[in-house]
């Protein structure tokens, strides 16, 4: 039992705690932006009669008193380390590996949603006159599944994606890059900070869909590699494991003549790395500058080698320069963001190919392939 000095020294101790961090979170700058989470923090709210009255004041001063809190990323990181130790980290959505790669939890295999999905897929692609191909990619998780700590659910990507193939109709082709990925190893395919697949993943789907379509890829011996250090990603920012280590960035490159022109720009830009964005906090965003509605790239050198359209995710930033090596005109379509007909892009452009590409965390949560009705 303690003595009253020591109830006395330990209620001193905690009342100074309170009053230190009562002076500090009025004194301390607040910040716009997370680096580590990479995100916008939530800003002072602003007191209305509306937002009192339905409850979103208070939502929104809880919200900005818990990103400003001081010492909120040691607060976090603490919390979640301690989560990791106690067994707790099969419940994130974000899990760590014996090898310290950052993964996202397993998607939910919903019968529901792929028949859904594959029902706009295959109604899209009997309107179509040009051929259309279906990549769907798995995740890092599932590459790396034998090496998660502790106790999670089992990756159902190679049921998913079996089930995907089985319900593509005659006018939808499915392009397999399952089998090659099983061969290859995390090391390769995948970043171990993000969610997204290396150049070299990257690379290893380009050459599977060229092969797919008859064609001759460009071999990796034709590339120039850059490395570029302190590459820490989306799951690395998701996961407060900040004790992980940052890893390298690697830039293949090739077609030296491909511009690349975004949706409202008259401005072509020079290649596919946008190298200003190596100096913030999303590196991944040096491929393509990140995500865009719609994204032409043009390359002088592949004349006379057709057109193709992707109607894709973020994993295309990276594909596209490769794809952009094989075609005289790729254009990505991003349906989160691309609001108008798609049917008048086809029609305009006349297309020579169509891919349809997307990573199996989006083919099973996104809702904007409803567009392509």
């Amino acid at each position: 039992m303690q003595n009253p000095k020591q109830q006395r020294l330990l209620t001193i101790l905690f009342c100074g705690f309170l009053a230190a961090m009562t002076v500090l979170y009025l004194c301390l700058p607040k910040s716009e932006f997370s680096l580590r989470e990479k995100r916008y923090l939530a800003q002072t709210p602003e007191l209305t009669r509306e937002n009192l009255a339905s409850g979103d004041f208070s939502a929104d001063v809880d919200a900005f008193m818990a990103d400003h809190i001081p010492g909120r990323s040691f607060f976090v990181g603490l919390n979640a380390y301690y989560e990791l130790f106690t067994g707790r980290q099969g419940s994130k959505d974000i899990l760590l590996t014996r090898d310290q790669r950052l993964v996202e939890a397993p998607v939910e295999a919903d019968d529901a949603v792929i028949d859904k999905n594959m029902a706009i897929l295959n109604g899209f692609a009997e309107k179509q006159s040009v051929p259309v191909d279906l990549m769907v990619v798995p995740s890092a998780g599932w590459a790396a599944e034998d090496r998660i700590i502790g106790i999670h659910d089992a990756y159902p990507d190679e049921a998913i994606l079996r089930s995907i193939s089985a319900k593509a109709g005659e006018n939808l082709r499915t392009v397999d890059v399952l089998t090659p990925f099983a061969a290859g190893s995390p090391e390769q395919l995948y970043y171990r900070t993000d969610h997204h697949w290396t150049s070299a993943g990257a690379h290893t789907a380009y050459r599977v869909y060229l092969e797919h379509l008859g064609r001759e890829p460009r071999p990796e011996a034709d590339y120039r590699m850059e490395t570029i250090p302190g590459f820490l990603g989306s799951t690395y920012s998701r996961s407060a494991l900040w004790l992980t280590p940052a890893e390298p960035l690697e830039l293949w490159t090739g077609g030296e003549h491909i511009q690349v022109i975004h949706e409202g720009s008259d401005t072509p830009h020079p290649g596919v790395f946008f190298r200003e964005r190596l100096e913030e906090s999303d590196k991944y965003t040096v491929y393509l500058d990140g995500n865009h509605a719609l994204v032409r790239l043009t390359n002088p050198e592949a004349a006379g080698s057709g057109s193709l359209l992707v109607i894709r995710d973020s994993f295309s930033n990276c594909l596209g320069g490769f794809l952009a090596d094989s075609f005289e005109t790729v254009i990505l379509a991003d349906l989160r963001y691309y609001r108008q007909p798609l049917s008048e892009l086809i029609e305009s452009e006349k297309f020579d190919h169509i891919l349809i590409c997307y990573s199996i965390g989006n083919f099973m949560t996104d809702t904007n392939m409803i567009w392509l009705r």
